[in-house]
């Protein structure tokens, strides 16, 4: 008598059981929601990603361009240089950490200095954006998520980076950007924003930029100048 195998059937099963698996991982690691959605998702698991920024920016407000230089690490530490722009702010320099928020100005040979919870955006004055270059990718992402429509664009390339147009309308009521569209390039592979512009005429864009190099943790702290007067502003002031 010629016994039959019973391993035909077990390795159908199994053949059968690992066929699924793979469609339930290959179902799980595709969007399913809309593309607004998946626009806000992506972004989010992109953006953490971000450890370090450094690059150069043009930032133009009130139709001046200023040149700035830029070292950001995530969460909290940022420094500006103005490299170019009218004579009375050249040179100026924002430094944030963990504790304080500086602001030098060349021309007043003057550094301003407050406790990092009391900094305040409008310190730096016509100087630049402040602390919202760092804050920049999170309020985007804020924005983005309280968004019912999103207009996703043209592909483009700033700073040599592959990046994606995405339009939203800002609510009256929203406190980051002014009310009405908002334009922003996010990068291709972080989803960071390279460049942006908003209702009121104000426009970001990066020359050159790099991602999750390491920083001198000495770039965040500031040394005034010798014989600079320093103000130091006071919460009730």
């Amino acid at each position: 008598m010629v016994s039959k195998s019973s391993h035909g059937p077990i390795w159908i099963a199994a053949g059968v059981v690992f066929l699924a698996v793979i469609a339930v991982i290959a179902w799980l690691a595709t969007p399913h929601g809309t593309p607004q959605q998946n626009l806000v998702d992506q972004a989010g698991r992109q953006i953490a990603k971000v450890k370090t920024v450094e690059g150069r920016l043009n930032l133009t407000q009130k139709g001046t361009t200023l040149q700035q230089k830029l070292w950001v690490q995530r969460p909290g530490f940022l420094r500006t240089e103005t490299e170019a722009g009218p004579r009375e702010v050249q040179g100026t320099i924002v430094v944030l950490n963990d504790k304080e928020g500086w602001v030098f100005s060349p021309v007043l040979d003057m550094a301003t200095v407050v406790d990092r919870g009391a900094y305040k955006d409008d310190l730096a004055g016509d100087n630049g954006a402040g602390s919202l270059l760092e804050r920049m990718p999170d309020l985007v992402l804020a924005a983005l998520k309280n968004q019912a429509q999103i207009h996703i664009g043209d592909s483009t390339t700033v700073a040599g980076r592959p990046a994606t147009l995405v339009e939203i309308v800002i609510p009256a009521d929203d406190p980051s950007f002014p009310p009405g569209v908002l334009q922003f390039w996010l990068d291709d592979e972080y989803s960071y924003p390279l460049a942006w512009r908003d209702s009121n005429g104000r426009e970001l864009r990066f020359t050159s930029v790099t991602f999750n190099s390491a920083i001198d943790p000495l770039t965040f702290v500031f040394y005034p100048p010798p014989g600079a007067s320093v103000h130091r502003i006071k919460q009730s002031q």
